[in-house]
């Protein structure tokens, strides 16, 4: 059972350039969930896929709990309960994405990055493809949780270009793994303790465009005492006026102290809880 009370807040902007906004994001506080997707494709193909993701991702995880949908015994047995939901989700809006893509010419091309991230007891339990992102920021420090799959960061992997010369490259965004693009994908899975005070940042590529790790950690830092949707704005709103190129999205989740529970919400939070072991 979690020890903690979490909070969510998400803001979504077309950025300076483009003409339509394909970023998809979500939050959710009953289910703990929160997400980025930033979709590409012509036409409108990039948003139907983002929207594809967050929608089918959260609507399964939400069956899942609910119980009606069962995660058959074979699918990855080893893993815990919360890391098998998360990845049987994924895959299944993957597929979603696939089928669409395969069922008209105006979508064929279509694809999505999707960063996801759940909370389960004292962990986060994330979902990754693409070059969306998930930071922590804990006691002052920013740190990038996920890799990229991106060209780029290939290049960097094999010591072909720095880091810096990576940001700078054409090659940028050039995805290696995407959601949508194969019936079949793999997906990073990362799951990581959680403590009071930390800050988690999920953002699609847009927003570090515009704004360095340290702009990140200054903004984070500076803004503790902001409510959360005004510090997530001043991501967004930052990162725009330094570069704006690119649909820009941020979800922040903060870990606080748990409230005390009233003794109704102990008895649903025990049976809950039994439900999911």
């Amino acid at each position: 059972m979690s020890h903690f009370d979490i909070e969510f807040a998400a803001v979504t902007d077309i950025g300076k350039i483009r003409e339509k906004n394909e970023d998809n994001v979500l939050i959710s506080s009953d289910l703990a969930l929160g997400i980025v997707a930033d979709g590409m494709g012509g036409h409108s193909a990039g948003e139907v896929a983002s929207n594809i993701a967050v929608s089918v991702l959260a609507e399964t995880v939400r069956k899942i709990n609910e119980g009606r949908l069962k995660i058959p015994d074979t699918f990855l047995p080893k893993l815990d309960f919360p890391e098998r939901k998360m990845l049987m989700a994924a895959n299944l809006a993957n597929m979603a994405i696939y089928s669409t893509a395969q069922s008209s010419s105006v979508y064929k091309m279509m694809g999505t990055t999707m960063t996801g991230v759940v909370f389960s007891n004292d962990n986060a339990i994330a979902v990754h493809v693409g070059d969306s992102r998930l930071y922590l920021f804990r006691e002052g420090k920013i740190v990038q949780i996920t890799t990229d799959h991106s060209l780029a960061n290939e290049q960097v992997r094999r010591g072909l270009l720095t880091r810096a010369e990576a940001d700078r490259s054409k090659i940028q965004n050039v995805l290696t793994r995407a959601m949508g693009i194969k019936k079949d994908i793999e997906f990073d899975l990362l799951k990581f303790p959680i403590k009071v005070g930390d800050v988690m940042l999920l953002c699609s590529d847009g927003l570090y465009k515009g704004l360095h790790e340290s702009d990140m950690s200054q903004i984070l830092q500076e803004g503790k005492n902001l409510s959360l949707v005004r510090l997530c704005k001043q991501l967004v709103r930052t990162s725009n006026d330094k570069d704006g190129q690119d649909n820009i999205s941020a979800v922040l989740i903060k870990i606080l102290p748990a409230k005390p529970l009233s003794f109704k919400q102990k008895i649903k939070r025990f049976f809950d809880f039994k439900k999911n072991v």
